[in-house]
């Protein structure tokens, strides 16, 4: 059993050594410690929301405006490129541009989203087969005018 030794007597007196029994203290420890942390994931399971409806317009959520995009859908095999530009599901313009026009693939994007003003996000539609470095190779031809523009606002 553990216990502490509070020191030998001395002399004729009887002596001091006397066992304190540690497991109803470890035992208490224990019972404290899975309490505590019972207590804390319960915190987090019976929370509620306090949010009241009240009539009239929802002010809570901000309006998002969505924007028109140009999608960009590239086929696995040599056939052109497909650009058209959505907003939502609504086709506003399509036009399809051949491979060995990829250099121009940035300024008929840039053309389209300045046109109707669409967002600068382009989607990517790649088929399954298409190869890393035909991938790599349309994201550059997109990207070009945003990095020309780059280059030249860094001089």
């Amino acid at each position: 059993m553990a216990g502490i030794d509070v020191g030998g007597g001395r002399g004729a007196r009887r002596s001091l050594d006397s066992e304190i029994n540690m497991v109803p203290m470890i035992d208490l420890l224990m019972v404290t410690i899975s309490f505590l942390l019972l207590t804390a994931v319960w915190v987090h399971t019976k929370r509620l929301d306090g949010a009241t409806n009240v009539p009239g317009p929802d002010h809570t959520k901000p309006k998002v405006e969505d924007h028109a995009r140009v999608h960009v859908a590239v086929p696995a095999n040599d056939a052109p490129l497909e650009l058209t530009l959505r907003d939502g599901t609504q086709l506003i313009e399509s036009t399809k541009l051949a491979r060995s026009e990829m250099p121009r693939l940035a300024e008929r994007v840039a053309a389209m989203r300045r046109a109707h003003g669409a967002d600068p996000v382009v989607v990517l539609h790649v088929d399954d087969s298409l190869s890393y470095g035909q991938m790599v190779a349309v994201m550059d031809a997109i990207s070009a005018d945003r990095q020309a523009s780059v280059s030249l606002a860094t001089k």
